[in-house]
């Protein structure tokens, strides 16, 4: 008995829940899409191309040292700020100080030798010159005279003269007995005999001889004498000349050398890098790096070929890390390359930014996001992007039909349009009788907003959604969109 009553009710709940829905439905109100708007309004639109680039120094100044050698001087770290002239590093230079010395003494002496030729060639030497020509041509004088064929005949002749003449006073001696007579007349014959084997020698050659000798002797002389007033030989003096060069620049590299020992920074910089350690030994990786002190940053990106042709030197950029979306830096194009570099098929082109004022957290190596402004305007009338359609050339807007220009019917009936339907092109859109399109001039557009330079008035209202549903309208709040533009910044294209 008891089961029967609880089945019964059961089923009466449920009969009575089905009637309240149905109930409900019937008497529920029909769903109406209702268009979403927005008003015009002053702003500014800004459009900008976007990348990510890195950053960098824009002047890298690399020091090493060019021979291996160990560090026995260090005065500086990574950050420390340095001056013109100031010593960065130092390694041992003991052996390099020696070589120097030797190439300045193998310079004094190809000096020395070069002076010596010009030594020899002094007031001195050019008298004992002229002195030797004299005596040269006295003695050929001499010896011309000595070579006449009848001086020599006479001299022969005389000679036996003086032999018979001595030959007779021997003979005289040897009769008077007397030894000392005896032996002075001897003498006088032996010198006779001698003078004529002289005076006969002579005829037969000897003068003649003696005469080419005598202008032998005389041509060295004159040679000597025009040695002497020429100075030294110009083969001489060039051999001279080039040792002293030879030596010259031996010891101009080996002060090279010496002075490679020693890193100095060039300009007044910031230490970016130095891996040096001392009293460790240098090798290829031993490179301190500078860069000049008040040298910006700099940004480089590569731009897509659709893009680049909008960017231009000059152009304003705002700068961005992920890690600090708030920390901003701002900057200008400084370089837009004029040749792409393709990558799988993708053409990118290389664009510098020169940071104009950085943010603390900007750092060399970070990697940075551009928006690049390439266009702006400043206090213009604005609708959103999506509020413009299309009618065959012609750009304009949906906005609402003012009150009476509709014929409205009981409450969820449609209305009938006082006008035949309108069709945006680009859309594809049917619109509705509330609405009417409205020619206008558009100007710049930044994917977000649009500047209206004509056919619109500051407060005027106008669709960008057509016909939507309960659900887009709960997307943008569940109110019209009618406040003003969306934040500004631009597309990113």
């Amino acid at each position: 008995m008891n089961k029967k009553w609880v089945t019964i009710g059961v089923l009466g709940v449920l009969v009575l829940g089905g009637g309240y829905w149905g109930y409900k439905k019937v008497t529920a109100k029909p769903v109406v899409s209702t268009n979403i708007t927005a008003k015009a309004k002053t702003g500014d639109i800004t459009k900008v191309i976007t990348a990510t680039g890195t950053v960098s120094f824009p002047h890298s100044i690399p020091l090493t040292f060019p021979d291996t050698g160990r560090i026995v001087e260090l005065n500086i770290q990574p950050g420390d700020s340095v001056k013109a002239g100031q010593i960065l590093a130092k390694m041992d230079d003991t052996r390099l100080q020696t070589v120097v010395l030797q190439q300045e003494a193998n310079l004094m002496s190809a000096q020395s030798k070069l002076q010596i030729l010009y030594d020899g060639f002094n007031a001195q030497t050019k008298a004992q010159a002229q002195g030797a020509l004299a005596k040269a041509q006295q003695s050929l004088t001499v010896a011309q005279q000595n070579a006449d064929p009848s001086y020599l005949r006479n001299q022969v002749s005389l000679a036996n003269q003086t032999v018979t003449q001595a030959s007779n006073e021997l003979a005289k001696a040897q009769q008077s007995g007397n030894l000392s007579s005896i032996q002075s007349a001897q003498n006088a014959l032996n010198q006779a005999l001698t003078a004529l084997k002289s005076a006969k020698n002579a005829q037969n050659g000897g003068a003649a001889q003696a005469l080419v000798s005598a202008q032998a002797d005389l041509t060295s002389a004159q040679y000597q004498v025009d040695k002497e007033a020429d100075g030294p030989k110009s083969g001489d003096l060039q051999s001279a000349q080039a040792s002293i060069a030879i030596a010259r620049a031996q010891l101009a590299s080996a002060q090279t050398d010496l002075e490679n020992a020693t890193i100095v920074a060039p300009t007044d910089a910031i230490v970016v890098s130095s891996p040096l350690q001392l009293y460790e030994y240098t090798n290829d990786n031993s490179i301190i790096t500078l860069t000049p002190t008040g040298s910006n940053l700099q940004v480089g990106a590569m731009i897509d070929q659709a893009d680049i042709a909008q960017v231009k030197v000059g152009q304003k950029v705002d700068i961005t890390l992920d890690a600090y979306p708030d920390e901003h830096s701002s900057g200008r194009v400084s370089f837009v390359a004029i040749e792409g570099t393709a990558t799988s098929n993708v053409t990118t082109f290389k664009v510098t930014v020169t940071v104009d004022q950085a943010s603390d957290k900007l750092l060399s190596g970070m990697n940075a996001n551009l928006e690049i402004i390439v266009a702006e305007t400043k206090d213009v009338l604005t609708v959103p992007s999506e509020a413009i359609k299309t009618r065959g050339t012609e750009k304009g807007v949906m906005v609402p039909k003012v009150s009476g220009d509709n014929i409205t019917r009981k409450e969820g009936s449609a209305s009938q349009p006082a006008h035949p339907q309108l069709k945006s092109e680009s859309e594809g859109e049917q619109t509705g009788a509330n609405i009417e399109f409205i020619p206008v001039e558009v100007g710049l557009d930044d994917g977000t907003n649009v500047e209206i330079k004509s056919g619109l008035k500051e407060g005027q209202e106008v669709v960008t959604v057509i016909n939507a549903s309960p659900a887009a309208r709960a997307a943008t709040g569940g109110f019209s969109l009618g406040g003003g533009n969306r934040p500004m910044g631009g597309s990113r294209n």
